[in-house]
C-alpha cells in the first residue's frame, strides 16, 4: 500500500499491508454521478496491530488544478476509532460505574471528533466525581474547592479541575468549540485524577507493600498467611501476621482483632478457632486453609 495509515499502537501513520479487500461501485441511472466504496483489512507492517480501512469517493468531490485537470479525493476512515495522542485509561472496571459509563462516553466523543461533545463530558465526569464523593451541593466551581478542602485533591490538582469547567461551560454555554490540543492536555489531567482516586491503589494491591486500613483487607492478610504447615497450630495474632503487622496502623489493630474475635464468636470463620481471650487479644488455633475467593468483598 502506498499511502500510509495511523496505527493506535504505534501512535503514528505507518505503513501496512492489505490483507482482505472489498470494492463497490454505484451511481444513477444516468451515470452522472457515480460513488466508490472500499473496505480494506490493514495490518501495520511494525507491530501488527490490525485494523479497518474504509474508503470512500465520489464525481462530486473533485477539484481542477491550475489547467483544468480534475483531481478526484478520498475520504478515509480507519477503525476502531483512536486517539491521536495519549490514551485512554486502562483499567476503567475499577472505576465507579456512573464515572465509567461517563467517561466512555466522553472518550467514544473525542475519538470522533466531537470536540464539544467532548468538553461537555470531561466537565461531566467531574460533576460525576463529586456526586460519588457526596459533595453534591452548590455550583461545580465550589464543588470543586470542596474536594480540595475535604482532603481529595491537593490545591494545585483543584485549580487545574477549574480549566476544564471553564472549557465545558464555553463549549456548552456559547457553543464554542474547543481545540483539539487543549483536550488532550485536559484529558490528561482527568486521567491523572481518576489513577490517583480509584485505580492505582488495587493496581498495587498484592503486588507491594500498601496500608491496610480496612477490616475487609485485614481479614485478606490474615488468610494469606495462614499455610498448611501451620495446621494444628495455635499463634497470637502477631505471631501469624508477623513482619506484615508494620502494614497496619497501631490505632486499627486493636479495632481488627476485636472484630475478628467477634466474628469466631458468631461462627462467620471457620478456619481459625479461639482459644483464648483476654482483653480483646487472644490465641487462635489453625484449622485449615482458608478459601482466598470471596466475591462478596471487592
Amino acid at each position: 500500500m502506498e499511502d500510509k495509515y495511523f496505527c493506535r499502537k504505534c501512535k503514528g501513520p505507518r505503513n501496512h499491508k492489505s490483507l482482505f479487500e472489498k470494492k463497490l461501485t454505484g451511481g444513477d441511472v444516468h451515470d452522472y454521478f457515480q460513488w466508490l466504496e472500499k473496505y480494506i483489512t490493514i495490518e501495520c507492517l511494525g507491530c501488527e496491530t490490525i485494523s479497518f480501512l474504509k474508503i470512500y469517493g465520489d464525481t462530486e468531490m473533485v477539484w481542477h488544478d491550475h489547467e483544468g485537470n480534475p483531481e478526484y479525493q478520498f475520504d478515509e476512515d480507519v477503525f476502531p476509532l483512536y486517539l491521536e495522542k495519549g490514551d485512554e485509561l486502562k483499567y476503567q472496571h475499577y472505576l465507579p460505574d456512573k464515572i465509567r459509563g461517563i467517561y466512555s462516553e466522553t472518550i467514544s466523543a473525542f475519538k470522533s471528533n466531537s470536540y464539544i461533545l467532548t468538553a461537555g463530558g470531561l466537565r461531566a465526569i467531574i460533576e460525576a466525581l463529586c456526586n460519588h464523593l457526596k459533595i453534591k451541593k452548590d455550583n461545580l466551581s465550589n464543588r470543586i474547592d470542596l474536594l480540595h478542602k475535604k482532603g481529595h485533591l491537593t490545591l494545585s490538582e483543584s485549580k487545574r479541575l477549574h480549566s476544564i469547567r471553564f472549557l465545558g461551560n464555553d463549549a456548552l454555554h456559547e457553543i464554542e468549540k474547543p481545540k483539539k490540543d487543549h483536550l488532550y492536555l485536559l484529558l490528561e489531567l482527568i486521567n491523572h485524577l481518576l489513577s490517583n482516586l480509584f485505580i492505582n491503589d488495587k493496581i498495587i494491591k498484592g503486588k507491594v507493600d500498601t496500608i491496610i486500613d480496612t477490616y475487609e483487607e485485614f481479614i485478606r492478610l490474615v488468610k494469606s498467611k495462614i499455610t498448611e504447615e501451620l495446621i494444628g497450630k495455635e499463634l497470637t495474632l502477631s505471631e501469624l501476621i508477623d513482619k506484615a503487622k508494620r502494614l497496619i496502623p497501631k490505632v486499627e489493630l486493636p479495632k481488627f482483632e476485636k472484630q475478628l474475635i467477634e466474628d469466631l464468636k458468631a461462627k462467620k470463620i471457620d478456619y481459625i478457632e479461639l482459644k483464648k481471650e483476654n482483653d480483646n487479644v487472644g490465641t487462635y488455633k489453625i484449622l485449615k486453609e482458608p478459601s482466598m475467593f470471596n466475591f462478596g468483598i471487592k
